[in-house]
């Protein structure tokens, strides 16, 4: 038993080793949250998010106020003292979200908390932070290549090493211009063989009409499913290009509540859901969100943020774990898109994407704290009085 002593907010800029470029953004580093929460036995977990403006509405600078202001005090000074208190604390935390946020979404806010708690409760209790997940149901994985926009030379390159990786799933951004990714498609097929799965994430670029249009032109290349190809908020024109279409249509900007999965289930607006767990408020909620996929008869895609580090990489992958199979898993690009990753463990995947569960209690990842404090800045130190303290107890 243990309770909540000190939570220090952080943000970090994390500098990347190549530019990652889509439709809504071209980014060189990854500006991140981080929440490092210290029980009064010593026991310390840490939380990561990745606020994106265009996603959730959240910037690094609102995200940390937000934890500042709202949620972080009405968690100090309370105790861990068995598995289900975590689930209460983690009850409070969002019925103040409901309450107090009046409807504002905080999915980034809410995750670099929750996780940091989960790893700190994991710890205590010598328990994966996956155990308030519920069972692992796939003890094996397998990642895809995430392919930002970029010249065909490099787009050869890349091709090539995603098949000699044995990489079975390949993801490609498009929907800058037409003709150019009916290039990149046909160059990608051409390298990566006619068996590898293929998909395409146009992040919002077209309207319903363009969509149509491009699907259809880029059938010949054996794409298998579109992600999120109009407007977060073009509901009608998800559920056009559901019905019109035979490939897999996927949703992630409109996703970001379990109350946005029931409407978009309702609607039949798509086939899939690709689950982040920072836009989507952390594990708990995401876990939510996968439950409604199931219930509807939808598949789930487990996703990540571009920038983000092994701490995320690793709830990630728990989560991948537990509402398994997803449809496709993305992210633990670790060292392979960071100048330097934030954990000692390398979470990249293995042979042909392959990742498998982390061991070790929390998050089963090690920070290396001294390369946060390296790219970070503390924004505040918030402790428990030791009279609320007592009075918890």
């Amino acid at each position: 038993m243990a309770s909540i002593s000190c939570v220090e907010l952080l943000t970090a800029e994390l500098p990347f080793r190549f530019s990652f470029g889509h439709a809504l953004a071209d980014r060189c580093t990854s500006t991140n949250i981080y929440v490092k929460l210290v029980l009064d036995d010593g026991t310390i977990g840490f939380g990561e998010s990745v606020p994106r403006s265009y996603v959730t509405g959240e910037t690094a600078e609102n995200a940390i106020a937000v934890l500042r202001d709202y949620y972080v005090p009405s968690l100090l000074g309370l105790e861990l003292s068995s598995l289900d208190s975590v689930i209460d604390i983690l009850a409070i935390v969002h019925t103040s979200s409901a309450s107090e946020r009046h409807g504002a979404v905080d999915g980034a806010a809410l995750c670099a908390l929750e996780l940091a708690l989960l790893d700190a409760a994991g710890k205590l209790f010598h328990r994966s932070a996956g155990a308030w997940l519920g069972p692992v149901r796939t003890s094996l994985i397998q990642y895809s290549a995430v392919i930002p926009f970029m010249r065909s030379r490099q787009l050869a390159v890349i091709a090539l090493l995603i098949r000699l990786a044995g990489m079975r799933y390949v993801k490609v951004k498009v929907g800058n211009d037409l003709d150019d990714d009916l290039r990149a498609l046909r160059l990608l097929r051409r390298v990566i063989g006619p068996y590898t799965d293929l998909r395409v994430d146009a992040n919002c670029a077209w309207s319903a009409r363009e969509a149509l249009t491009a699907i259809t032109a880029m059938r010949r290349y054996g794409i298998s499913a579109v992600e999120q190809p109009v407007p977060a908020n073009d509901l009608e024109g998800l559920r056009q290009i559901t019905a019109e279409t035979p490939e897999m249509i996927i949703v992630d900007e409109s996703l970001r509540t379990a109350e946005d999965a029931v409407i978009l289930a309702e609607e039949h607006a798509c086939d899939a859901f690709n689950i982040r767990v920072s836009k989507c408020g952390g594990l708990v909620n995401s876990m939510r969100i996968a439950q409604v996929a199931d219930q509807a008869g939808l598949a789930c895609i487990v996703g990540a943020q571009v920038g983000e580090s092994g701490i995320l990489s690793a709830a990630g992958r728990h989560l991948a774990m537990r509402i398994g199979p997803p449809a496709y898993v993305e992210g633990s690009a670790g060292r392979l898109l960071l100048r330097e990753d934030l954990t000692v463990e390398n979470v990249l995947p293995g042979w042909q994407g392959r990742g498998r569960p982390f061991s070790g209690d929390g998050l089963g990842v090690r920070i290396k704290e001294s390369t946060l404090r390296k790219y970070g800045r503390v924004h505040a130190v918030l402790q428990a009085s030791p009279t609320k303290v007592e009075q918890m107890r």
